[in-house]
Protein backbone atom coordinates (compact mmCIF):
# COMPACT_ATOMS: atom_id res chain seq x y z
CA UNK A 1 0.00 0.00 0.00
CA UNK A 2 3.03 2.30 1.40
CA UNK A 3 4.68 1.57 -2.21
CA UNK A 4 1.37 2.08 -4.15
CA UNK A 5 1.33 5.66 -2.89
CA UNK A 6 4.53 6.35 -3.18
CA UNK A 7 4.71 5.27 -6.92
CA UNK A 8 1.32 7.10 -7.79
CA UNK A 9 2.71 10.20 -5.79
CA UNK A 10 5.95 10.07 -8.04
CA UNK A 11 4.03 9.61 -10.97
CA UNK A 12 1.78 12.77 -10.41
CA UNK A 13 4.68 14.83 -9.90
CA UNK A 14 6.38 13.40 -13.27
CA UNK A 15 3.03 14.56 -14.45
CA UNK A 16 3.02 18.18 -13.65
CA UNK A 17 6.83 18.28 -14.16
CA UNK A 18 6.46 17.58 -17.97
CA UNK A 19 8.35 14.16 -17.66
CA UNK A 20 7.41 10.52 -18.51
CA UNK A 21 4.48 12.44 -21.54
CA UNK A 22 3.86 13.54 -24.25
CA UNK A 23 6.51 16.56 -25.71
CA UNK A 24 5.38 20.19 -24.84
CA UNK A 25 2.91 19.28 -22.83
CA UNK A 26 0.65 21.77 -21.62
CA UNK A 27 0.82 23.31 -18.50
CA UNK A 28 -1.19 24.96 -16.15
CA UNK A 29 -0.84 26.85 -12.95
CA UNK A 30 -2.97 28.55 -10.29
CA UNK A 31 -2.41 31.19 -9.06
CA UNK A 32 -5.51 32.24 -5.73
CA UNK A 33 -5.43 35.27 -3.85
CA UNK A 34 -7.61 35.87 -0.98
CA UNK A 35 -8.79 39.86 -0.21
CA UNK A 36 -9.41 41.73 2.32
CA UNK A 37 -6.49 39.96 4.17
CA UNK A 38 -5.93 42.43 7.28
CA UNK A 39 -9.68 42.59 7.95
CA UNK A 40 -9.90 38.46 8.23
CA UNK A 41 -6.68 38.41 9.98
CA UNK A 42 -7.84 41.41 12.76
CA UNK A 43 -11.10 39.75 13.19
CA UNK A 44 -10.30 35.60 13.01
CA UNK A 45 -6.78 36.10 14.42
CA UNK A 46 -3.69 34.55 12.47
CA UNK A 47 -3.99 31.21 14.16
CA UNK A 48 -7.75 31.07 12.36
CA UNK A 49 -6.39 32.48 9.34
CA UNK A 50 -3.57 29.74 8.99
CA UNK A 51 -6.57 27.26 9.60
CA UNK A 52 -8.75 28.57 6.57
CA UNK A 53 -5.56 28.81 4.22
CA UNK A 54 -4.52 25.23 4.91
CA UNK A 55 -8.05 23.79 4.59
CA UNK A 56 -8.56 25.42 1.23
CA UNK A 57 -5.58 24.60 -0.07
CA UNK A 58 -6.50 20.73 1.02
CA UNK A 59 -9.60 21.05 -0.90
CA UNK A 60 -7.79 22.01 -4.13
CA UNK A 61 -5.64 19.22 -3.73
CA UNK A 62 -8.67 16.67 -3.14
CA UNK A 63 -10.66 18.03 -5.35
CA UNK A 64 -8.50 19.35 -8.33
CA UNK A 65 -5.91 17.29 -8.25
CA UNK A 66 -3.47 20.62 -7.49
CA UNK A 67 0.37 19.94 -6.59
CA UNK A 68 0.96 22.94 -4.07
CA UNK A 69 3.70 24.95 -4.03
CA UNK A 70 4.66 25.16 -0.01
CA UNK A 71 3.06 28.43 1.08
CA UNK A 72 5.33 30.44 3.76
CA UNK A 73 3.10 31.84 6.80
CA UNK A 74 1.23 34.95 6.57
CA UNK A 75 1.00 34.93 3.40
CA UNK A 76 -2.64 34.86 1.68
CA UNK A 77 -1.55 33.41 -1.98
CA UNK A 78 -2.31 29.55 -3.04
CA UNK A 79 -0.04 27.82 -5.34
CA UNK A 80 0.53 25.42 -7.42
CA UNK A 81 0.74 23.20 -10.71
CA UNK A 82 -2.07 21.26 -11.48
CA UNK A 83 -1.92 17.15 -12.44
CA UNK A 84 -4.23 17.90 -15.66
CA UNK A 85 -2.40 19.15 -18.87
CA UNK A 86 -5.02 19.71 -21.31
CA UNK A 87 -6.01 23.06 -22.55
CA UNK A 88 -9.85 21.60 -22.89
CA UNK A 89 -10.29 21.18 -19.48
CA UNK A 90 -9.62 24.68 -18.07
CA UNK A 91 -13.37 25.32 -18.71
CA UNK A 92 -14.27 22.33 -15.65
CA UNK A 93 -11.11 23.45 -13.74
CA UNK A 94 -12.48 27.00 -13.36
CA UNK A 95 -16.09 25.64 -13.00
CA UNK A 96 -14.74 23.62 -10.14
CA UNK A 97 -12.52 26.69 -8.17
CA UNK A 98 -15.94 28.27 -8.54
CA UNK A 99 -17.25 25.66 -6.77
CA UNK A 100 -15.02 25.24 -3.69
CA UNK A 101 -14.65 29.16 -3.42
CA UNK A 102 -18.06 29.45 -3.13
CA UNK A 103 -19.56 27.18 -0.79
CA UNK A 104 -16.57 28.89 1.63
CA UNK A 105 -14.30 27.26 4.26
CA UNK A 106 -15.75 24.97 7.10
CA UNK A 107 -13.94 25.66 10.57
CA UNK A 108 -14.55 24.16 13.58
CA UNK A 109 -17.97 26.07 14.94
CA UNK A 110 -17.41 28.18 12.08
CA UNK A 111 -18.16 28.78 7.94
CA UNK A 112 -16.07 31.60 5.84
CA UNK A 113 -16.94 32.65 2.69
CA UNK A 114 -13.48 35.16 1.89
CA UNK A 115 -13.46 37.34 -1.22
CA UNK A 116 -11.27 35.16 -3.61
CA UNK A 117 -9.17 36.33 -6.89
CA UNK A 118 -7.47 33.63 -8.77
CA UNK A 119 -5.88 32.65 -12.01
CA UNK A 120 -5.57 29.69 -14.04
CA UNK A 121 -2.09 30.54 -16.14
CA UNK A 122 -1.58 28.16 -19.13
CA UNK A 123 1.73 27.36 -21.02
CA UNK A 124 1.02 25.61 -24.45
CA UNK A 125 4.60 24.81 -24.97
CA UNK A 126 5.38 23.51 -21.35
CA UNK A 127 8.71 24.66 -21.03
CA UNK A 128 7.94 27.65 -19.15
CA UNK A 129 9.41 27.98 -15.54
CA UNK A 130 6.64 27.43 -12.93
CA UNK A 131 8.26 30.35 -11.29
CA UNK A 132 7.34 32.11 -14.77
CA UNK A 133 3.60 31.18 -14.53
CA UNK A 134 3.00 32.21 -11.02
CA UNK A 135 4.30 35.78 -11.93
CA UNK A 136 2.22 35.96 -14.80
CA UNK A 137 -0.82 34.88 -12.73
CA UNK A 138 -0.03 37.45 -10.37
CA UNK A 139 0.37 40.23 -12.84
CA UNK A 140 -3.07 38.71 -13.82
CA UNK A 141 -4.65 39.22 -10.64
CA UNK A 142 -4.03 43.23 -11.14
CA UNK A 143 -6.74 43.00 -13.94
CA UNK A 144 -9.56 41.60 -11.43
CA UNK A 145 -12.29 43.42 -11.13
CA UNK A 146 -11.82 45.64 -7.59
CA UNK A 147 -15.71 46.08 -7.07
CA UNK A 148 -16.94 42.12 -7.84
CA UNK A 149 -18.42 41.42 -4.59
CA UNK A 150 -17.07 37.44 -4.74
CA UNK A 151 -13.89 37.67 -6.67
CA UNK A 152 -13.09 36.55 -9.83
CA UNK A 153 -11.50 33.51 -11.56
CA UNK A 154 -9.95 33.76 -14.99
CA UNK A 155 -7.73 31.86 -17.34
CA UNK A 156 -4.67 33.45 -18.98
CA UNK A 157 -2.37 32.34 -21.56
CA UNK A 158 1.99 32.76 -20.96
CA UNK A 159 2.58 34.89 -24.08
CA UNK A 160 4.18 33.31 -27.17
CA UNK A 161 8.12 33.15 -26.47
CA UNK A 162 9.60 35.87 -28.88
CA UNK A 163 6.50 38.34 -28.69
CA UNK A 164 6.49 41.46 -26.65
CA UNK A 165 4.17 40.95 -23.81
CA UNK A 166 1.49 42.94 -22.77
CA UNK A 167 1.09 43.62 -19.06
CA UNK A 168 -2.68 43.16 -18.20
CA UNK A 169 -4.08 46.56 -16.84
CA UNK A 170 -6.22 46.81 -14.06
CA UNK A 171 -9.71 47.88 -14.94
CA UNK A 172 -10.69 51.44 -14.33
CA UNK A 173 -12.59 52.32 -11.06
CA UNK A 174 -15.26 55.17 -12.26
CA UNK A 175 -15.57 57.96 -10.09
CA UNK A 176 -19.63 58.06 -10.06
CA UNK A 177 -19.00 54.52 -8.11
CA UNK A 178 -18.21 56.38 -4.83
CA UNK A 179 -20.28 57.87 -2.74
CA UNK A 180 -20.27 59.93 0.71
CA UNK A 181 -21.99 59.60 3.90
CA UNK A 182 -21.84 62.16 6.68
CA UNK A 183 -21.59 60.91 10.23
CA UNK A 184 -22.74 63.86 12.65
CA UNK A 185 -20.73 64.74 15.84
CA UNK A 186 -22.64 66.53 18.75
CA UNK A 187 -21.10 68.19 21.78
CA UNK A 188 -22.08 66.77 25.00
CA UNK A 189 -22.02 70.07 26.54
CA UNK A 190 -23.78 72.38 24.17
CA UNK A 191 -25.52 70.16 22.10
CA UNK A 192 -24.30 71.93 18.71
CA UNK A 193 -22.66 69.69 15.85
CA UNK A 194 -19.10 69.57 16.52
CA UNK A 195 -17.98 68.10 13.02
CA UNK A 196 -19.07 65.64 10.36
CA UNK A 197 -17.17 62.25 9.56
CA UNK A 198 -16.92 61.57 6.08
CA UNK A 199 -17.43 57.83 5.02
CA UNK A 200 -16.97 56.45 1.66
CA UNK A 201 -18.58 54.00 -0.09
CA UNK A 202 -18.01 52.02 -3.28
CA UNK A 203 -20.88 50.72 -5.24
CA UNK A 204 -20.56 47.34 -6.23
CA UNK A 205 -20.88 45.29 -9.44
CA UNK A 206 -23.93 44.07 -7.59
CA UNK A 207 -25.45 47.09 -6.80
CA UNK A 208 -24.63 46.99 -2.88
CA UNK A 209 -22.05 49.04 -1.39
CA UNK A 210 -19.08 48.13 0.82
CA UNK A 211 -17.29 50.66 2.97
CA UNK A 212 -14.03 51.99 1.39
CA UNK A 213 -11.67 50.15 4.14
CA UNK A 214 -13.41 46.82 2.68
CA UNK A 215 -12.16 46.98 -0.78
CA UNK A 216 -9.28 49.39 -0.07
CA UNK A 217 -6.44 45.36 -0.35
CA UNK A 218 -8.33 45.09 -3.68
CA UNK A 219 -7.20 48.43 -5.32
CA UNK A 220 -3.74 49.28 -6.53
CA UNK A 221 -1.78 52.57 -5.01
CA UNK A 222 -2.78 54.59 -8.46
CA UNK A 223 -6.80 53.80 -8.45
CA UNK A 224 -6.49 54.71 -4.69
CA UNK A 225 -4.85 57.57 -4.85
CA UNK A 226 -7.25 58.55 -6.98
CA UNK A 227 -9.77 57.42 -4.56
CA UNK A 228 -8.34 59.41 -1.95
CA UNK A 229 -8.10 62.94 -4.15
CA UNK A 230 -11.77 62.18 -5.33
CA UNK A 231 -13.63 61.92 -1.65
CA UNK A 232 -11.18 65.29 -0.63
CA UNK A 233 -12.35 67.41 -3.09
CA UNK A 234 -15.67 66.36 -2.71
CA UNK A 235 -15.86 66.46 1.01
CA UNK A 236 -14.51 69.78 0.84
CA UNK A 237 -17.45 70.97 -1.93
CA UNK A 238 -20.07 69.72 0.71
CA UNK A 239 -18.64 72.16 3.54
CA UNK A 240 -17.84 75.36 1.57
CA UNK A 241 -21.16 74.53 0.58
CA UNK A 242 -23.00 74.05 4.10
CA UNK A 243 -20.81 77.41 4.73
CA UNK A 244 -22.65 79.36 1.50
CA UNK A 245 -26.25 78.39 3.70
CA UNK A 246 -24.99 79.45 7.24
CA UNK A 247 -25.16 75.78 8.57
CA UNK A 248 -21.99 76.47 10.73
CA UNK A 249 -19.83 73.18 10.29
CA UNK A 250 -16.70 73.71 12.36
CA UNK A 251 -14.75 71.34 10.70
CA UNK A 252 -14.66 67.88 8.64
CA UNK A 253 -13.30 64.21 10.05
CA UNK A 254 -11.75 62.49 6.89
CA UNK A 255 -10.13 58.95 7.59
CA UNK A 256 -7.03 57.96 5.56
CA UNK A 257 -5.57 54.47 5.73
CA UNK A 258 -2.26 54.21 6.11
CA UNK A 259 -1.39 53.67 2.10
CA UNK A 260 -3.17 56.91 1.29
CA UNK A 261 -0.67 58.57 3.77
CA UNK A 262 2.01 56.45 2.57
CA UNK A 263 1.46 58.86 -0.56
CA UNK A 264 3.98 61.16 -1.42
CA UNK A 265 1.54 63.78 -3.25
CA UNK A 266 -0.84 63.06 -0.84
CA UNK A 267 0.02 66.15 1.67
CA UNK A 268 0.17 68.24 -1.53
CA UNK A 269 -3.22 67.72 -2.66
CA UNK A 270 -4.63 67.98 0.89
CA UNK A 271 -3.00 71.42 0.98
CA UNK A 272 -4.05 72.67 -2.20
CA UNK A 273 -7.58 71.57 -1.71
CA UNK A 274 -7.88 73.75 1.50
CA UNK A 275 -6.58 76.19 -0.50
CA UNK A 276 -8.73 76.36 -3.60
CA UNK A 277 -11.81 75.85 -1.68
CA UNK A 278 -10.63 78.88 0.25
CA UNK A 279 -10.86 77.24 4.10
CA UNK A 280 -8.77 77.20 6.76
CA UNK A 281 -6.35 73.85 7.73
CA UNK A 282 -7.98 73.31 11.23
CA UNK A 283 -11.37 72.85 9.00
CA UNK A 284 -9.91 69.27 8.27
CA UNK A 285 -9.27 66.80 11.08
CA UNK A 286 -7.10 63.69 9.96
CA UNK A 287 -8.60 60.28 11.29
CA UNK A 288 -5.61 57.45 11.66
CA UNK A 289 -7.03 54.20 11.24
CA UNK A 290 -4.17 52.12 11.84
CA UNK A 291 -0.58 51.51 13.30
CA UNK A 292 0.67 54.54 12.20
CA UNK A 293 3.29 52.99 8.84
CA UNK A 294 2.11 49.67 9.38
CA UNK A 295 1.14 49.03 5.98
CA UNK A 296 2.33 52.16 4.22
CA UNK A 297 5.83 52.30 5.45
CA UNK A 298 6.97 54.66 8.72
CA UNK A 299 9.24 57.17 7.17
CA UNK A 300 6.91 58.12 4.13
CA UNK A 301 3.48 58.31 6.67
CA UNK A 302 5.54 59.71 9.30
CA UNK A 303 6.70 62.68 6.55
CA UNK A 304 2.98 63.38 5.32
CA UNK A 305 1.28 63.68 8.85
CA UNK A 306 4.41 66.21 9.82
CA UNK A 307 3.70 68.28 6.90
CA UNK A 308 0.17 68.74 7.62
CA UNK A 309 0.07 69.16 11.11
CA UNK A 310 2.39 71.88 10.39
CA UNK A 311 0.14 73.23 8.07
CA UNK A 312 -2.52 73.46 10.82
CA UNK A 313 -4.67 70.25 10.18
CA UNK A 314 -6.24 68.38 13.22
CA UNK A 315 -5.35 65.21 13.79
CA UNK A 316 -7.08 62.39 15.54
CA UNK A 317 -6.49 58.49 16.33
CA UNK A 318 -9.67 56.10 15.60
CA UNK A 319 -10.70 53.00 18.03
CA UNK A 320 -8.38 54.56 20.61
CA UNK A 321 -7.72 51.73 23.63
CA UNK A 322 -7.75 48.71 20.79
CA UNK A 323 -3.34 49.05 20.82
CA UNK A 324 -3.41 50.74 17.20
CA UNK A 325 -1.13 53.36 17.98
CA UNK A 326 1.32 53.85 20.34
CA UNK A 327 1.38 56.85 23.42
CA UNK A 328 5.04 57.50 21.93
CA UNK A 329 2.75 58.21 18.04
CA UNK A 330 0.13 60.52 20.09
CA UNK A 331 2.48 62.28 21.24
CA UNK A 332 4.92 62.63 18.19
CA UNK A 333 2.00 63.64 15.77
CA UNK A 334 0.60 66.11 17.62
CA UNK A 335 -2.75 63.87 17.75
CA UNK A 336 -5.57 66.38 20.09
CA UNK A 337 -8.13 63.66 19.69
CA UNK A 338 -9.70 60.15 19.95
CA UNK A 339 -12.24 57.98 18.98
CA UNK A 340 -13.59 55.16 21.25
CA UNK A 341 -15.09 52.50 19.19
CA UNK A 342 -18.37 50.62 19.57
CA UNK A 343 -16.97 47.80 21.25
CA UNK A 344 -16.41 50.22 24.66
CA UNK A 345 -19.76 51.51 24.24
CA UNK A 346 -22.06 48.87 23.83
CA UNK A 347 -24.63 48.44 27.36
CA UNK A 348 -21.94 50.93 28.72
CA UNK A 349 -25.12 52.09 30.59
CA UNK A 350 -26.04 49.09 32.41
CA UNK A 351 -22.93 46.99 32.24
CA UNK A 352 -20.11 47.48 35.16
CA UNK A 353 -17.11 45.72 33.24
CA UNK A 354 -17.78 48.61 30.09
CA UNK A 355 -18.09 51.34 32.67
CA UNK A 356 -14.68 50.35 34.43
CA UNK A 357 -13.35 50.20 31.12
CA UNK A 358 -14.54 53.63 29.28
CA UNK A 359 -13.48 55.08 32.51
CA UNK A 360 -10.26 53.86 32.37
CA UNK A 361 -9.88 55.16 28.72
CA UNK A 362 -10.82 58.41 29.70
CA UNK A 363 -8.24 58.82 32.67
CA UNK A 364 -5.88 58.18 30.18
CA UNK A 365 -7.05 61.02 27.58
CA UNK A 366 -7.54 63.14 29.89
CA UNK A 367 -4.11 62.94 31.61
CA UNK A 368 -3.25 63.19 27.60
CA UNK A 369 -4.74 66.40 27.17
CA UNK A 370 -6.54 64.43 24.66
CA UNK A 371 -10.50 65.23 23.70
CA UNK A 372 -12.86 62.47 23.07
CA UNK A 373 -15.07 61.05 20.80
CA UNK A 374 -17.42 58.33 21.71
CA UNK A 375 -18.25 56.08 18.30
CA UNK A 376 -21.55 53.89 17.61
CA UNK A 377 -24.01 55.07 20.79
CA UNK A 378 -26.92 53.20 19.55
CA UNK A 379 -29.43 54.09 22.72
CA UNK A 380 -30.59 57.53 24.46
CA UNK A 381 -29.30 56.05 27.85
CA UNK A 382 -25.90 55.21 26.36
CA UNK A 383 -25.92 58.53 25.40
CA UNK A 384 -26.78 60.61 28.51
CA UNK A 385 -24.47 57.86 30.72
CA UNK A 386 -21.47 59.06 28.06
CA UNK A 387 -22.10 62.77 28.34
CA UNK A 388 -22.90 62.47 31.93
CA UNK A 389 -18.96 60.53 32.62
CA UNK A 390 -16.95 63.32 30.53
CA UNK A 391 -17.15 62.56 26.87
CA UNK A 392 -16.74 65.92 24.99
CA UNK A 393 -18.22 64.23 21.92
CA UNK A 394 -20.82 61.89 20.75
CA UNK A 395 -22.00 60.10 17.43
CA UNK A 396 -23.78 56.87 16.48
CA UNK A 397 -27.43 56.12 15.74
CA UNK A 398 -28.79 58.02 19.05
CA UNK A 399 -27.32 60.67 17.51
CA UNK A 400 -28.40 60.82 13.62
CA UNK A 401 -27.59 57.92 11.36
CA UNK A 402 -24.84 58.61 8.41
CA UNK A 403 -26.64 60.37 5.50
CA UNK A 404 -26.06 62.03 1.88
CA UNK A 405 -25.12 65.77 1.79
CA UNK A 406 -28.82 66.43 0.57
CA UNK A 407 -30.23 65.27 3.88
CA UNK A 408 -27.16 67.00 6.19
CA UNK A 409 -28.67 70.33 4.33
CA UNK A 410 -31.91 69.35 6.15
CA UNK A 411 -30.21 68.28 9.75
CA UNK A 412 -28.51 71.22 10.36
CA UNK A 413 -31.14 73.43 9.71
CA UNK A 414 -33.41 71.56 11.81
CA UNK A 415 -30.93 70.62 14.33
CA UNK A 416 -29.96 74.51 14.62
CA UNK A 417 -33.73 75.46 15.42
CA UNK A 418 -33.91 72.85 18.20
CA UNK A 419 -30.88 74.24 20.28
CA UNK A 420 -32.37 76.94 21.90
CA UNK A 421 -34.64 74.11 23.59
CA UNK A 422 -33.64 72.72 26.95
CA UNK A 423 -30.35 70.94 25.54
CA UNK A 424 -28.33 69.84 28.18
CA UNK A 425 -26.96 66.00 27.79
CA UNK A 426 -24.71 66.41 30.74
CA UNK A 427 -26.98 65.31 33.76
CA UNK A 428 -25.20 66.76 37.18
CA UNK A 429 -26.48 65.81 40.62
Amino acid sequence: MAYGIGAAAARLARLVKGEGGTPHRTRLALVLRLENVDTLRGGLGPQVMEQLLDQLTRRLVAEMRLLPQLRSPGSAEVLGLFAIGRQQAVPGLLARLQAICGRGVELPDLRICPVVNAVIVGDETGEADPAALYAHGRAALQGCDPLSPAGQLRFVEMPVPGAEPAPPSAPALTLDRIGLLFQPQICCDTGAVLGLRVLTRLRMDNAESRDLDEIEPRLDDETLSHVATHVLRQALDCLKGWDRMGAGVPRLTLPFSDRMLADPLLADSILWELDRHDLLPGRLEIELCEPIGRSGGRVPVTACLHRLAAAGCALALGEFGTGSAGLGDLRRFGVGRVRIGREFVADCDRRADQQRMILAILALAEHLRLATLADGVATQDEKAFLAQIGFAAVQGPAVAPPMPAAEVDDFLLEHGRSLPLAFDLRRRG
